[in-house]
């Protein structure tokens, strides 16, 4: 017994002489270390201070967001986000600036004469450059003395006695350059070369002694308010960072961290993304439970909402270099800050908070899914930053990433916003707290062209793949990233609603339809329900075979209420030409006489336009307003901004809306004739669909509303079918949009619905989609001639592609061609001159006698023009006019 107690001591004795002596190895293994990052401190801050001697002027960067020119011969600070607001005299400048912190310092001053003229004389000053060039207009700037008019190129008009002012400081004047970078590393801030944003920070080296924990304790919520990190993310075995991967074994064992190889927590799960123009849908399909995910709500810890997951589609620039710098120079993760960019939630809460002003309203980028459409039209759109720089957003092109291999970025790249609020999506997606996602489906409205939707995915398939950790890109999982096009917005909603409302498929098939009544546009989608063949795959539970597809491009509740805006502006005309107060004019509105006196696109007409949109969403959403003479503060060409009281013919406003919707139930009533043909079923489902379909006139229209007034309205529908189908009227059976459930956030709701029924039409799920139409856009447009004053249309919404029709004979080598997307060309009734009716004037040079006009369609836009004196005299090699139709 003896013995075993002996042995037993002497055991626990060797265990605790060996726990001292490796104790006794890790402090002077950490004394080494600290010794060794003494050193090279030192010595990279001497090598650090020769680079920063070399160059006339370095951009000091703050808290992320916040800029300062460093010049390294009068080693003063300048603002290099200077407010470009008028002063009158330097006594109103210094009291302006009296609390003012830049880089969380104070006592900045307004510059002599002197310090200005050198700074701005300087041959590398880079206020005379891109990407700040706030001095590259001639303008008077202050001094402590009076003003001095600097600037490269002819005045941007500013008024006689007031004066631009830039800041200087002193802080770091009597700092040589070693104490100078120590003063920033202590502080925080970052070093660039001013004459190449793109170069890396020149204390990134003297970094490398921070600890890891803290580079990386707010690394998610640094860019996307996600939660800071834990201890036990660094140290727990369960945890550890997809960031250390890779690192070497002795550093990440030196700062107590664990790396985490990120292939271990890819998840084999479908994400389904429905892109909106008002907002956006993200589902994943976790385990067989569909999950909806929030995107940009500000704070991850809030109570969840049903509206929480209808994610806006905006963007906020607070500081457009301070993005561009780390955007453009690191493809995954870039180090974004949430003050250099916000996105959906936050950027709303920002607009609806704010005073409306057009620098709030000029640094927002709302309707993105608009916006691509927009700049495909050949329409310009700016945007200025919270720092009042301006930049021209360029329309995007088709920069797919290579399959299986890394992004690389370059200098010519132009800026992609659909790319980067893409990346916020992807942000949050790939959560660490969620893991890691490589499979990604969309869905696009039916009458989006091909060539949008490739720029659409491009887009996403880049910004979804930046989201990825950079230390995934060697792993074999890596190669599984894909981002497709899966189903259409009407379909994938019907493949979600059909089910919820207990609607069973036969072998025969469900007849069904879709109207889906969105922010920006409207989709009608028409087809069957049923099983699936004997010749189709026996495991599938349900068929979606799509007979046709239409939609009305600008019958969107956002586009309804710019209409609205616009037709308030134009009531109040005089008043508006007295104040000069500019707003602007929808794509789809008519101009109206001397309207170039007060429609612009510029920043201040487009915050006039979002004020008054403002005050209108309740009359679109519940058909009432507080007033009917609001007073508005309205900006008029200058920029200054007075009250105007406006007088809204409530009663008008009400019957446009009766009237243009009516318009997109009767295009909905052709459309479903054309669909089913001469098969018409004796019963249709409808699934109204999209947050607007719940407004009260889509309610009268389709029956589901009993008061007088939707009566009324659903009499002219009922007219619209009788008048489209003859005697043979199908039966209808009209589902309301599906309503939220408090209980069940995850439930399909009339938006959410289309997100997740897109995961249920993913490879390996139950349900397909059998589409005739191979997934392209059907033909947008009537096309035809006038005759007897009216439209008469040939080429019709839909017509087949590639498929020749004859217009007419051209009358003295001349054709009129007219077209439009309205659903009154149908009926016939469309006069000539009638709103959304366009002309096109066509010249045949040395054509035979007796030739006529051929067209076919080629695209949505698109058709093909030829002259033969028939049908069977086309050619097959004959050579074309292509023409596209426009707006």
């Amino acid at each position: 017994m003896e013995q075993a107690r002996q042995s037993l001591m002497n055991t626990l004795n060797a265990v605790l002489q060996q726990l001292i002596k490796n104790k006794n190895e890790n402090v002077e293994m950490q004394m080494n270390t600290g010794d060794s990052k003494a050193d090279y401190h030192r010595d990279k801050l001497a090598e650090q201070a020769a680079k920063l001697s070399g160059k006339a002027f370095w951009v000091v960067c703050a808290n992320g967001a916040e800029s300062m020119f460093y010049d390294a011969s009068t080693r003063l600070l300048w603002n290099a986000q200077p407010d470009l607001r008028r002063w009158s005299g330097a006594q109103e400048a210094t009291v302006g600036i009296a609390k003012k912190k830049i880089g969380n310092i104070g006592s900045w001053r307004v510059p002599t004469e002197q310090e200005l003229l050198e700074f701005h004389n300087a041959p590398a000053c880079p206020g005379k450059a891109a990407p700040f060039d706030f001095f590259l207009h001639r303008s008077p700037w202050l001094n402590v003395k009076g003003t001095v008019a600097v600037g490269t190129v002819a005045g941007d008009g500013v008024a006689e006695g007031n004066a631009r002012l830039i800041e200087v400081n002193d802080l770091v004047g009597e700092a040589s350059y070693p104490e100078f970078i120590e003063q920033c590393v202590q502080r925080g801030w970052s070093l660039f070369d001013a004459g190449d944003m793109r170069a890396i920070d020149l204390l990134a080296p003297l970094r490398a002694a921070v600890p890891l924990r803290l580079q990386w304790r707010d690394i998610d919520y640094r860019g996307m308010r996600l939660p800071m990190l834990e201890d036990t993310q660094f140290d727990d075995a369960a945890k550890g960072m997809w960031e250390a991967w890779g690192m070497d074994a002795d550093t990440l064992r030196a700062e107590a961290v664990r790396a985490r190889n990120p292939a271990e927590d890819v998840r084999d799960w479908d994400v389904a993304i429905d892109f909106g123009t008002s907002s956006t849908v993200v589902a994943i399909n976790e385990h067989g439970k569909r999950k909806l995910l929030r995107v940009g709500v500000g704070n991850f810890l809030d109570q969840e909402e049903a509206s929480n997951y209808e994610n806006p589609t905006m963007l906020e620039f607070l500081d457009w270099t301070g993005l561009m710098r780390v955007w453009q120079n690191c493809a995954y993760r870039p180090d974004v800050d949430w003050e250099h960019v916000r996105c959906s939630h936050a950027a709303l809460q920002d607009f609806l908070s704010s005073d409306k002003s057009h620098q709030m309203i000029g640094s927002l980028l709302m309707h993105i899914k608009q916006w691509v459409l927009d700049a495909e039209a050949g329409k310009r759109v700016f945007i200025t930053d919270g720092r009042q720089v301006e930049r021209e957003l360029l329309a995007p092109s088709v920069r797919n990433p290579v399959r299986g291999m890394p992004l690389e970025l370059y200098a010519g790249d132009d800026f992609d916003p659909v790319e980067l609020y893409a990346w916020f999506i992807g942000m949050n997606i790939n959560w660490r707290g969620r893991g890691l996602f490589l499979r990604y489906c969309m869905t696009f409205p039916v009458d989006y062209p091909q060539l949008v939707k490739d720029k659409i995915l491009a887009s996403f398939r880049r910004g979804l793949q930046r989201s990825l950790p950079s230390t995934l890109l060697t792993a074999p999982e890596f190669q599984n990233f894909r981002v497709d096009e899966v189903a259409s917005e009407p379909a994938a909603y019907a493949a979600a609603a059909l089910p919820s409302l207990g609607v069973l498929p036969t072998r025969e098939g469900v007849a069904y339809s879709v109207f889906d009544f969105g922010g920006g546009s409207s989709d009608f989608d028409f087809g069957h329900y049923r099983l699936p063949a004997e010749h189709e795959d026996p495991d599938l539970e349900q068929i979606l075979e799509r007979h046709g597809a239409a939609g009305d491009r600008y019958l969107g509740g956002e586009n309804l209420l710019a209409n609205l805006a616009y037709r308030v502006f134009q009531d109040n005309l005089a008043a508006c030409l007295e104040l000069g107060a500019v707003f602007t004019r929808p794509l789809d509105a008519d101009a109206f006489p001397g309207h170039e006196r007060i429609v612009e696109q510029g920043r201040y007409a487009r915050t006039n336009t979002l004020v008054l949109i403002s005050i209108l969403r309740p009359l679109w959403e519940t058909g009432r307003m507080e007033t009917q003479c609001p007073t508005v503060p309205l900006f008029d060409r200058s920029g200054k901004r007075s009250a105007l009281q406006l007088k809204i013919a409530k009663s008008a406003l009400l019957d446009y809306l009766e009237q243009r919707i009516g318009q997109g139930v009767l295009a909905f009533c052709v459309a479903m004739q054309k669909a089913y043909q001469d098969a018409v079923p004796d019963h249709v489902h409808v699934l109204l669909a999209g947050n607007s379909s719940l407004c009260r006139q889509i309610s009268g229209y389709f029956g589901l509303d009993d008061e007088d007034a939707g009566k009324s309205l659903h009499a002219k529908m009922q007219a619209y079918m009788a008048q489209v189908f003859g005697e043979k009227v199908p039966g209808l059976t009209v589902h309301p949009a599906l309503a939220s459930n408090p209980k069940d956030l995850f439930q399909p709701t009339a938006k959410t619905g289309v997100a997740l029924g897109l995961l249920r039409l993913c490879d390996g799920g139950v349900a397909a989609v059998v589409d005739h139409s191979r997934g392209e856009a059907p033909f947008a447009y009537y096309v035809g001639r006038i005759r007897q004053d009216k439209f008469q249309p040939v080429l019709m919404q839909g017509h087949a592609y590639g498929e020749w029709v004859e217009l007419g004979r051209p009358r003295a080598g001349v054709f009129k061609l007219s077209y439009s997307q309205s659903p009154l060309a149908y009926t016939g009734e469309m006069a000539e001159g009638a709103h959304g009716l366009l002309q096109m004037r066509l010249e045949f040079a040395g054509i035979a006698d007796g030739q006529r006009v051929f067209a076919r369609a080629i695209e949505p836009a698109v058709i093909d023009i030829c002259t033969a004196a028939g049908l069977s005299d086309i050619d097959a090699a004959l050579e074309a006019r292509r023409i596209v139709l426009k707006q």
